[in-house]
């Protein structure tokens, strides 16, 4: 069984930006795939896939993380029609 959770993260600008967030959800346990997509607006668009359910705190924890020691400030923003874990 798979899960997937939908979010945005913000101030995502660059390549260094796109690699960081994966990094952060790629050394979460279970994680099977990673799809981010830079939106116009500073944002990412993500699709995390998951062996198992991984808490939404957890997930932004490991990406405002990242913003440390950068110009940045990563933030989660969560798609609130698919805040839950969908499980496939």
């Amino acid at each position: 069984m798979s899960y997937q959770q939908h979010f945005l993260v913000e101030d995502v600008t660059c390549e260094k930006c796109d690699a960081r967030i994966r990094s952060a959800l790629e050394s979460l346990p279970g994680t099977e795939q990673v799809e981010l997509t830079r939106t116009p607006h500073d944002e990412a668009s993500v699709v995390l896939t998951t062996s198992k359910p991984i808490p939404p705190e957890l997930i932004e924890t490991a990406i405002i993380g990242q913003s440390v020691g950068t110009t940045h400030n990563y933030q989660v923003r969560w798609d609130t029609e698919k805040h839950e874990p969908d499980s496939n």
